[in-house]
């Protein structure tokens, strides 16, 4: 996410450090017994243990980073952020660094623990910096109107709006398989769409490829628009 004053958020999901033991023991579906409670342990420190390794990378590449964790900027409940408070990401950009953020099980005020995914962080973020351009990576190009990796005729989606995601989904063409969830993160991007100048989905795999889009190139991808 970048901001109109040039400022970079970076949030990162929880991957395989924190989706497999997540979903083995149900976290996502808050307290049901005491079992869970070392899992909520475990995933809270691999999830840190991953973001020190991207905070690593950035700053071995010259970025001034510095974590920012879900839980010191927002409440929950029911699964869902109650209150946002952008104080912590605006102190650490007042400082010319870079804040980096993650999914993570955060306490909720209903469900005892619940899950915070990157997504919703980014949709906080967007509402509050209204930034100029927010970029999700992926490992395609963006959109497809099939599953790329199998399906030869393929084609990718360069603007995807409500209605185009409508007709995506009755032809079945975004499947959990090939995009890991990718309807539930499309839905939110129309929304993040709805408060920045531009968001678009592209192949974080390609080397140079988000290093492009954040300096304005026209590289492969998909744009999501609100509406």
């Amino acid at each position: 996410m970048r901001a109109s004053t040039g400022v970079l958020v970076v949030v990162h999901g929880a991957g395989s450090f924190g989706h497999i033991v997540a979903k083995e023991h149900r976290l996502h579906e808050g307290y049901r017994d005491d079992g869970q409670l070392e899992h909520v342990a475990r995933v809270q420190r691999d999830v840190r243990e991953l973001s020190v390794r991207v905070i690593g990378a950035l700053i071995d590449s010259g970025i001034r980073a510095v974590s920012v964790p879900p839980a010191s900027a927002a409440t929950f409940k029911g699964g869902a952020v109650k209150e946002f408070d952008p104080s912590p990401f605006d102190d650490v950009m007042g400082m010319q660094l870079t804040p980096v953020t993650f999914g993570d099980v955060v306490p909720d005020e209903s469900m005892r623990f619940s899950i915070c995914s990157g997504d919703l962080l980014m949709l906080e973020l967007a509402r509050h910096l209204k930034p100029e351009l927010v970029v999700f990576c992926a490992d395609v190009d963006g959109v497809f109107t099939g599953d790329p990796k199998t399906d030869e005729g393929a084609t990718l989606v360069p603007r995807l709006g409500r209605e185009a995601l409508t007709e995506l989904r009755k032809g079945d063409s975004l499947n959990a398989d090939v995009t890991g969830g990718m309807l539930g993160k499309l839905g939110r991007m129309l929304d993040i769409a709805s408060h920045c100048e531009k968001c678009m989905i592209l192949n974080g795999d390609v080397p140079g490829r988000l290093e492009g889009a954040l300096r304005g190139d026209d590289v492969p991808s998909t744009t999501v628009v609100p509406g």
